[in-house]
């Protein structure tokens, strides 16, 4: 099964149902079963599906798009996934997966 890892400090929004998007740079996912796996000392992992993957241009990522990933608008994007990918470009393609977890 696939496995869509986040860092720890997304558990809460993803338990409570806030976060449900997520933009990944060379990381291959496709619709299906996933584990959504949080990176702490002991992971801790939740059963889930991927909805939903849409490959564009870091550059070209709408308002609305940045919104849903928690960031307050495009502009802000690029310089939110460097924090994850330092050599990431407004030109390079980044893929928005759409998620949610079993249960919900």
């Amino acid at each position: 099964m696939q496995r869509l890892r986040f860092r720890a400090s997304h558990l809460p929004a993803v338990r409570d149902g806030s976060k449900r998007v997520t933009m990944r740079f060379r990381d291959p996912v496709r619709v299906g079963p996933a584990l959504l796996v949080f990176e702490f000392d002991d992971e801790i992992s939740l059963p889930g599906s991927i909805t939903s993957t849409v490959a564009k241009p870091v550059g070209s990522i709408t308002d609305e798009e940045a919104r849903e990933d928690g960031f307050a608008g495009a502009a802000d994007v690029l310089l939110g996934l460097r924090d994850y990918y330092p050599d990431l470009q407004a030109g390079d393609e980044i893929v928005i997966v759409r998620f949610d977890v079993d249960g919900d």
